[in-house]
């Protein structure tokens, strides 16, 4: 699978199944938004996307439980890159309670 040109958003990018999904499109050749709470994190994973293919990933900051921070990262990354391909939506959200409560 070739990625070369995509530009793809990953949610929930600073550790577990989104740091390992980035790390695989970035070795795959696409031009990577990687998003989450954790910027420390974050960075790391971007320097290993970097590592392995040689593109450093956009980062930006932000949770999805925020409307704002979400616009933000939509608008962010297509002025970064001048468009969007593939949003992967991998972020967790956990809300307690019943179904008529959340």
């Amino acid at each position: 699978m070739d990625f070369k040109g995509k530009v793809i958003l990953v949610t929930g990018a600073s550790s577990g199944i989104g740091a390992a999904t980035a790390l695989y499109l970035a070795k795959l050749g696409a031009s990577l938004t990687l998003t989450g709470r954790n910027v420390a994190n974050l960075n790391k994973v971007a320097d290993e996307c970097c590592q392995a293919s040689g593109c450093q990933p956009f980062v930006v900051a932000g949770d999805v439980n925020s409307e704002a921070d979400v616009q933000n990262v939509m608008d962010s990354t297509i002025k970064h890159y001048g468009k969007l391909d593939v949003l992967i939506n991998n972020a967790g959200i956990i809300e307690m309670g019943s179904i008529e409560e959340t």
